[in-house]
């Protein structure tokens, strides 16, 4: 089997955005229609155990061309793609396991034409990810807005996902699934919040929105092993600047968070790794510095159907991200 070619991923994606491009282009010369291209760079770090370290480098590219209220164009409200790439490095490996390299590409569409959303979503990872179908998960979704206030919105439909479920019936496997669409978002004084169902559900809330000091907190699943599969993140966050168009920009916040990391080895072997953080973080929205200490970790490694489980013990921890919107 052929291992992933880094060359040949990076132009089908360059490919890929200078399409959307060129489509999009057509329509720029409506003064009512904005074009945006938002690029998205990370790094994470994190020490596993000894001098054992993943390394996490990622980006993303995504495209927006969004149509004014008083538009007289006949296309859609909103239209977004992005494109993503990520690698997980293992310095040393994966106790037992070769592979020391992890992929991930993504492919991500939406369209919104008043009150209805087209979605459209695929994700290929592991060691060698076109190495299967079952390295693939894709959604497609449909939405419609019942509830559209000041305050609150909400979004109802369904779709479906075709990934490697495990469900199998009479010997079949089932690959695709039917699965509900939501999503519903309240702002208020004291409290706003926002519940989104697509594919595996996340939710984010925030205590005080207009305060200098605000608890933000968000959690998601990252698969159906519960209590384990749970991220979530809790921080208390300062904004010194009190008054003026940077009010909400910069802010300096701690917090504990816990993770929640997953590598497809092979079609029969894969590891998890779960760990908490306690951190600081300071960030001017467009730029971001987390760093702190990952503890109570838990490894867990399938192979072949059986599960293993072992604690290992933690180390340093850092978050880097940069954006800019064009």
């Amino acid at each position: 089997m052929k291992r992933f070619n880094m060359k040949k991923g990076w132009l089908f994606l360059l490919m890929t955005a200078v399409s959307i491009l060129g489509l999009n282009a057509q329509d720029s010369g409506n003064e009512d229609i904005q074009f945006h291209v938002v690029p998205v760079a990370e790094f994470r770090m994190l020490q596993i155990e000894g001098d054992n370290y993943l390394f996490s480098p990622s980006g993303s590219l995504q495209f927006m061309i969004e149509k004014g209220e008083d538009s007289s164009s006949k296309m859609p409200d909103l239209i977004t793609s992005r494109i993503s790439y990520s690698q997980d490095i293992f310095t040393r490996g994966i106790e037992g396991y070769d592979e020391r390299n992890f992929h991930k590409i993504g492919l991500f569409g939406k369209v919104v034409s008043g009150k209805n959303s087209f979605l459209l979503k695929i994700d290929g990872r592991g060691a060698n990810p076109f190495e299967s179908y079952r390295n693939f998960e894709g959604l497609l979704m449909y939405g419609r807005k019942l509830i559209d206030t000041d305050s609150i919105s909400l979004v109802l439909g369904g779709g479906l996902a075709a990934t490697d479920t495990g469900i199998k019936i009479k010997d079949i496997d089932i690959l695709v699934v039917p699965l509900p669409m939501l999503y519903f978002s309240y702002s208020g004084e004291y409290f706003s919040t926002d519940f989104e169902w697509i594919g595996l559900p996340d939710a984010r809330f925030v205590v005080f929105p207009n305060s200098m000091f605000r608890i933000k907190g968000e959690a998601s699943f990252a698969g159906f092993d519960l209590p384990v599969d749970i991220n979530f993140d809790t921080a208390l966050c300062c904004y010194p600047i009190k008054e003026g168009p940077f009010k909400d920009y910069f802010s300096i916040s701690a917090g504990i968070s816990h993770n929640v990391d997953k590598f497809r080895i092979d079609m029969d072997n894969s590891a998890k790794y779960n760990y908490f953080c306690a951190y600081g973080e300071v960030s001017a929205t467009a730029i971001g510095v987390r760093a702190g200490y990952a503890f109570a970790g838990e490894r867990m490694i399938s192979s072949y159907g059986e599960r293993t489980k072992e604690s290992y013990d933690g180390g340093f921890y850092l978050a880097i991200h940069g954006m800019y919107k064009f």
